[in-house]
Formats: C-alpha cells, sequence, structure tokens
C-alpha cells in the first residue's frame, strides 16, 4: 500500500480524515497521499476554507478553467493546514476534478493508483441515513479498493488489534484475503475475528468448518476468534471494541438484489454511521 486517496469537501471532519490518512500512511510505509475534490456548477460553491464565489448554472457559458483553479487554491490552503501533520517521507498530491465524487470515484483511484481511500463521513440522523446516505457510504459500496471511513474527532492509534466481523458464511467465497492479508502486512496487527448472534447459543459456529477455513485460509497469521450475543450488531461491536481495545472495524458487505435491499438493513451504513472505530470496508 503505497498511494492513499483522500476525498475532501474543506470541511473540519475531512481535515481531520485527512490528519489520520497521513500518520496511517507514516505507519504503513506509504509514500503518497492524494488530496482529491470534486466540483460542480449545481449551486454556489463555497470551500469553507476560502470567500464563497457565485456560479453561473448554465453549463455553456461556465469558465472551467477559473472553477478549477479556485478548487485547487483550496486544496493548496487544505495541505497548509496539514503541513504540521505530514511526515517528510510522505509527498502530497493534489487532484481537483469538475463532476460528482460518488460518480467518478472508481476513475480516480485508477488515474492515481491509489491502494486505499480513506475519509471521513458526515454526522447521521435518520434523514441522512435512511434516504440520503453519506457520500462515504457510497464511495465505499462503489470502489474496489478498501475504504476506511473516519468517524467525526477520531485520532490515529497504531493499529495493533484489526476487528474483522464475520457471519460465518461462504467463507472462501465471500471473504477477500489477499486484500485483508495486505492489511495484515502493512500494519502487522493482530487479526481478530468477531461473530454476533442475536440467539444466546454458538456452538455451531465455534465449532464450524468455516472456523477451521479461516484459520487455513490465514496460516501464518496471529488470529483469535469471538463469539458474543448481542440483540444490536453496532452496540455488539462497539462494546467489544472497547473491552478488547480494538483499534479499527474491517465489514465486507453482503450483496443483495434490488428487491432485498429494499427490505433488509444495511449493517455496512450502520455501522459506518455509529462505529466507535474507523471502519474499514473491503468488497469480496
Amino acid at each position: 500500500m503505497k498511494t492513499i486517496l483522500v476525498p475532501t469537501d474543506f470541511s473540519d471532519s475531512s481535515l481531520n480524515a485527512a490528519r489520520y490518512a497521513l500518520s496511517y500512511s507514516n505507519s504503513i510505509g506509504a509514500t503518497k497521499v492524494v488530496l482529491y475534490h470534486t466540483y460542480s456548477v449545481s449551486s454556489p460553491v463555497n470551500y469553507g476554507i476560502i470567500p464563497t464565489e457565485p456560479m453561473l448554472l448554465n453549463e455553456d457559458v461556465m469558465d472551467f478553467e477559473h472553477l478549477e483553479k479556485i478548487a485547487m487554491n483550496g486544496l493548496k490552503h487544505f495541505r497548509n493546514e496539514l503541513k504540521e501533520y505530514c511526515p517528510q517521507n510522505i509527498d502530497i498530491e493534489l487532484v481537483a476534478k469538475y463532476g460528482f465524487l460518488t460518480e467518478d470515484i472508481k476513475t480516480t483511484q485508477s488515474e492515481v493508483g491509489a491502494d486505499i481511500i480513506i475519509m471521513s463521513i458526515t454526522g447521521g440522523g435518520v434523514l441522512t441515513e435512511s434516504i440520503i446516505g453519506s457520500d462515504a457510504v457510497i464511495v465505499a459500496k462503489q470502489s474496489s479498493i478498501p475504504v476506511i471511513i473516519i468517524p467525526p474527532l477520531t485520532l490515529f492509534k497504531e493499529i495493533h488489534n484489526i476487528l474483522l466481523v464475520s457471519d460465518f458464511e461462504d467463507v472462501k467465497e465471500s471473504v477477500p484475503i489477499s486484500q485483508i492479508k495486505s492489511v495484515l502486512d502493512a500494519t502487522k496487527g493482530k487479526l481478530n475475528i468477531l461473530h454476533i448472534s442475536k440467539e444466546n447459543s454458538y456452538p455451531y459456529n465455534q465449532n464450524s468448518e468455516e472456523r477451521f477455513l479461516f484459520e487455513e485460509l490465514f496460516e501464518g497469521y496471529s488470529l483469535s476468534f469471538h463469539f458474543m450475543f448481542a440483540l444490536s450488531f453496532v452496540e455488539g461491536i462497539n462494546d467489544f471494541s472497547n473491552e478488547n481495545n480494538m483499534d479499527i472495524v474491517i465489514i465486507i458487505p453482503k450483496k443483495h438484489s434490488l428487491l432485498e435491499s429494499l427490505f433488509v438493513k444495511s449493517h455496512t451504513k450502520e455501522l459506518a454511521f455509529h462505529s466507535q472505530l474507523p471502519v474499514m470496508v473491503v468488497h469480496s
């Protein structure tokens, strides 16, 4: 993992995520952090740290060079805010693109050669979580590389204990072994595999073939298994993380059909909004 992509809207939460990304980069031996901002003309643009500039909505008469210049000035100011947090061995690259983050993320991650994306998440609430969602959740859903979602005000800690949440189903087909091994190799952390049940009995999971398959697939790595009962998925993870000093949570989103997605609550989205730890989303 040499290049980390950090989408930013210049908010305080994205500044905090960028600080986390710089510390994470230094910890794993990455060499480049790319600060990435998308801009459009759908509404007046306010970059937060620079004055608002009114924008015409007719794209045919827009001065796109001027738009890009404004965005790049915002990124340069943002980079200056990060100077004291940037290790000497890490380069910060700036990328400003016209468009929308959630539509362009796959193209951009390929263009910059990103190995991982780190970004903040906006505040929750019923409307945001249930209807609007968050750019971070949408990016995590669409990205083909791991995405780390940083809760507000979360500071970087050296990663020693990694928590992988698993339902112990179809492990060989559904668990992205190579991506998780890359994280383990980079951080030198211990893998803790947690199964949460809403029924107060775990004998099948504790002794299932899937457990032994995990041991086989991660042979040579430090790992341990944990089984717990919890009525709330997120509360169970937060309680376990606090009691066992976890540093980051890995979750693997389940693929659902369009019809299923209307009725099945997304654990990924729920955890992204309510986790007390950074959440790494990786796809099978």
